[in-house]
């Protein structure tokens, strides 16, 4: 007897001498069902003992009684009961329900209506009244018996269940097994129908037309012998079904506690580990047998989890708990989890805690290398730029507080482009590794810092600075340690640098004034040669300021329609005759007035607006030509300078044939003049964009030919059609004997190649009457013409010959 049985007896003793005096037979269940208790008329009625039948069902001596329907039910009912010889007998019985604390319970007050003959009629009425009960029986209840032959048919069948499984219950009256159901499952009710013939209580489930009915066999004895047996047959569809999803369930959830990629322990809510899956044995080397050792369950938690106390403490209180913890596993290696504490909640109580861990160590290393690199040049290990503007940030507000100097050098390395060009991005890469380590040898690294601010561009932050000789010192070293040269795979390769200076407080109060000053500073370098140092001072602003607006200017210059097309002519000295024209750009600037081409061309060049000019140019050449065409002036020839940006483009050739298509033109009225330089780079794209602008008869110049590093073999490959020999070469050929036999070698080569020759900046008769020596007879210059605007040179050249 268990202790809930022992506490709900002890609860009813008082009670149960009530009942003592009477003669009824009583039985005492609790709200399960279970018989509590049988006084000394019960156990002789069902020829049991208390000792042998408490906490066993009540349906163990009455067949068809239902504890949860029959409460408080004071009214004669029948029922079947069963003696231990397997007698079965009629009864009936009055129930009274108790309620003491929590504690519910039933009192059966059972009375043996065979006892009392002057009762027949009444047991007949509770007969037919149980008989009419049984039939709107939920379930369902049968019995059996053996005929003249031996063979075991059906004597009765009431209830709604057969119905519902499609078993009509007139159809079995005294019937076998094998005359109703199909042959297999015939065979299977057979055997346990006999079973129970022999005397032996038995039970079967089967599946039958949907559904899952378990069937609970009783034998009646009589005298010594079984005469028939008695069975209920119970719907057990949705127990199974639950029962299977609770095992899928369980199944599920073995599966992912067992193959989980996480780390799971389950504890109880003392903090005791009670199971761990593979892969947390695994991660604390342990076997499934190490975790029933109680010391070894200790040594994990205060090992690797003893930090998780508090968290603890609040998922037992029913609180999901997620932190981030470090362990050292069996490797010793440090490894970074994510915890996620989750309260075990069963019958709405918490029984303990499962905790999963996710191992976060790489997502970690990630973070740690990410923010790392957000600080650091990924190729020189030094800071970048973020990292650098950081550690000025700092040191501003502590050079502020502590009224102290610091000084920032911006370092350019001179012609790095050249080396990167030529040699290619895996040398120029070694090289800028090899500069960060030289930088880093020239500092104290205890209050001075070096960073790569991008492309070929350093940084250096030198804190708590006595004097400006300090940073001049400094600035020195650095320029010094570029004169060895760098070694790299086979090359020996010499850089020199450019170095700017701003200082606070006299240079800037913040770190973009400072670096906006020691960029100033810096142009200023590179102005007066390369190689130095400059430290800012305020006339340096004035020029860069008057740099800046005129930058900026020019970016507005397009859209503002600013610019104006000049022609100067080209003229066959022999005849007098304008064969040719080239359109030159100039600039009207609204306030300034017109600036000059060799002003402002470098800083288109340099900006990139060079691109947007350029076409700009082009499109009013075509259209000039178009307006001459119109008025019928007589079409020239007008040239056009293509920078190299443009014409290294691969939709130079393209753009040209779809403006002369634009405008209706012929290639012929429209030439190209480019610089030595672009004819030098990518040999295979120039030679492919020359002969796709030859097929639309668009004639090539090598303008300011003698200027740049191009030799005759280019020429002769490339096929150009003519050079415009620079002024430089001009200028004096008649007294000076160097540029006239510089000139007269170019000229003649030319002509050997069949190409046309120009000389440009001609501007005296003498320069003109040499020229002429040597067969040389197109000339642009001053002397024929000075570049004009479009109306005067129409005027001059165009309406009037």
């Amino acid at each position: 007897m268990d202790r809930q049985m022992k506490r709900q007896l002890d609860t009813l003793d008082q009670l149960l001498k009530l009942f003592s005096k009477q003669k009824d037979c009583i039985v005492v269940i609790n709200n399960l069902g279970n018989i509590l208790y049988l006084n000394a008329n019960a156990e002789r009625m069902f020829f049991a003992t208390s000792n042998h039948v408490v906490g066993m069902s009540i349906n163990t001596l009455i067949l068809n009684y239902n504890h949860l329907e029959n409460t408080n039910r004071q009214k004669h009912q029948l029922y079947i009961a069963i003696k231990e010889s397997k007698n079965h007998f009629w009864i009936d019985i009055q129930t009274y329900t108790f309620t003491s604390g929590d504690e519910q319970f039933q009192v059966l007050l059972i009375n043996d209506v065979h006892d009392n003959k002057s009762e027949s009629e009444l047991i007949k009425q509770m007969k037919i009244e149980f008989l009419n009960k049984m039939q709107n029986l939920k379930n369902g209840f049968f019995s059996m018996a053996k005929n003249e032959e031996g063979s075991i048919i059906y004597t009765m069948a009431i209830g709604k269940l057969f119905e519902e499984i499609g078993v009509i219950t007139s159809t079995l009256y005294r019937k076998t097994p094998f005359e109703v159901f199909p042959r297999e499952l015939a065979f299977y009710k057979q055997y346990h129908y006999e079973k129970a013939f022999e005397g032996k209580r038995t039970n079967y489930e089967v599946e039958f037309n949907g559904r899952q009915v378990y069937v609970d066999i009783t034998p009646i004895v009589n005298e010594g012998e079984v005469s028939e047996i008695v069975a209920s047959v119970n719907d057990i569809t949705e127990l199974r079904s639950t029962q299977k999803e609770l095992q899928i369930n369980q199944g599920q959830f073995q599966s992912l506690f067992k193959f989980s990629q996480d780390y799971i322990i389950v504890f109880n809510t003392d903090s005791q580990i009670i199971d761990m899956n593979p892969r947390t044995f695994e991660l604390f080397g342990l076997s499934s047998d190490d975790i029933k050792n109680n010391q070894i369950r200790k040594q994990i938690v205060e090992s690797y989890l003893g930090d998780i106390g508090d968290y603890f403490e609040k998922a037992v209180q029913g609180n999901v708990q997620n932190f981030e913890i470090n362990i050292v596993n069996k490797n010793n290696d440090k490894l970074y989890f994510n915890i996620t504490l989750i309260p075990i909640i069963i019958d709405n109580r918490i029984r303990g805690i499962y905790l999963i861990g996710k191992d976060i160590s790489e997502q970690k290393y990630i973070q740690e290398t990410n923010a790392y690199l957000a600080d650091h040049d990924e190729l020189t290990n030094i800071a970048n730029r973020r990292g650098i503007e950081k550690k000025v940030n700092r040191a501003l507000q502590n050079a502020k507080n502590n009224k102290m100097q610091l000084a920032i050098l911006l370092i350019d390395l001179d012609r790095f482009k050249s080396i990167n060009d030529t040699l290619g991005h895996m040398i120029g890469d070694q090289l800028l590794k090899q500069i960060a380590e030289r930088l880093l040898s020239c500092l104290d690294n205890e209050k001075q810092y070096a960073a790569r601010m991008g492309g070929d561009e350093f940084m250096i932050l030198c804190q708590d600075v006595a004097s400006c000789d300090e940073v001049i010192t400094i600035a020195e070293k650095i320029l010094q340690s570029f004169v060895s040269p760098f070694f790299i795979q086979d090359f020996e390769l010499l850089i020199s640098t450019s170095i700017g200076i701003s200082i606070y407080p006299t240079g800037g109060n913040d770190l973009v004034e400072l670096m906006k000053k020691a960029d100033i500073a810096l142009y200023n370098a590179k102005e007066l040669g390369r190689n130095m140092y400059q430290i800012y001072d305020q006339s340096m602003s004035k020029r860069s300021y008057q740099s800046f607006f005129l930058e900026r200017d020019l970016r507005k210059a397009i859209f503002n329609n600013e610019f104006i097309v000049y022609l100067q002519p080209r003229v066959d000295a022999l005849t007098g005759k304008i064969i040719s024209a080239e359109a030159l750009i100039r600039w009207e600037h609204p306030e300034i007035g017109l600036v000059s081409p060799g002003d402002f061309i470098p800083l288109a060049e340099e900006t990139g607006l060079i691109i947007p000019i350029g076409k700009w140019m082009k499109r009013k050449v075509c259209e000039l030509l178009v307006a001459w065409r119109k008025a019928g002036l007589r079409l020239i020839p007008i040239s056009v300078n293509i920078s190299s940006q443009r014409f290294l483009q691969k939709s130079f050739s393209k753009d040209i044939l779809d403006l002369l298509n634009e405008y209706n033109l012929d290639g012929e009225w429209l030439e190209i003049e480019i610089t030595e330089n672009s004819i030098m780079r990518n040999e295979e794209n120039v030679q492919k964009t020359l002969m796709e602008l030859k097929e639309l008869g668009v004639k090539i110049y090598i303008d300011d030919f003698g200027t740049g590093y191009s030799s005759f073999n280019y020429l002769k490959t490339f096929q150009l059609d003519g050079v415009k020999i620079d002024r430089s070469f001009i200028q004096n050929i008649s007294s000076e004997s160097e540029n006239a036999s510089i000139t007269t070698a170019m000229i003649k080569m030319a002509q050997h190649l069949k190409m046309e020759v120009i000389a440009e900046g001609v501007e005296t008769k003498g320069e003109l009457d040499y020229l002429l020596e040597q067969s040389c007879h197109q000339i642009q210059g001053f002397y024929f013409g000075k570049p004009c605007p479009i109306k005067e040179f129409e005027r001059k050249y165009l309406i009037n010959t």
